[in-house]
């Protein structure tokens, strides 16, 4: 019986793990170190599930919240109509980051939520699904960084949009 066991402790453990990593949708993509600013986009990282959007946005270099002056933004075409309806936007608040959630169209606030540091060179956003109304994994995007000074000092991809969130 204990010949028995130990193969199948294996067995279960090799299922659970690429059980889970296949359920997974995160997709982690890079961009260039090409701008000046510390929060130029390094990682952009996204996440759909049934109940939750999740954003993220790494940087080169560490940053604290209070030094944040180039606001993060999330361009999101969720209608498939190539226009972006969508906007994230994470930029310093009060007490620490905010994600902002807006309609594009008519620049109305759907909704805010405050930020998560994962660590000390990203924002994220926890968002409601529902937030976004009905949308696939195909969302087109970009992200970018806006600074209120100088204009858009980085855009991830360099040229283009991104698909399937």
């Amino acid at each position: 019986m204990r010949r028995l066991l130990v193969p199948i402790a294996i067995a279960l453990t090799v299922a659970s793990i690429s059980g889970s990593a296949m359920a997974s949708t995160l997709r982690v993509r890079l961009d260039p170190n090409d701008s000046r600013s510390n929060l130029d986009i390094h990682k952009v990282i996204t996440n759909l599930s049934d109940t939750t959007m999740y954003l993220r946005l790494k940087s080169w270099e560490r940053f604290k919240a209070r030094e944040m002056r180039v606001n993060w933004a999330f361009e999101l075409d969720t209608l498939g109509t190539r226009d972006f309806d969508r906007e994230v936007v994470i930029r310093r608040g009060v007490r620490g980051i905010v994600c902002y959630v807006w309609n594009a169209h008519f620049a109305h606030l759907i909704g805010h939520r405050d930020a998560t540091r994962p660590d000390p060179k990203s924002a994220a956003c926890h968002l409601p699904r529902a937030w976004f109304g009905h949308i696939d994994r195909a969302v087109r995007f970009q992200a970018v960084a806006v600074s209120r000074r100088a204009g858009l000092t980085d855009k991830a991809p360099d040229r283009g949009v991104y698909r399937w969130i």
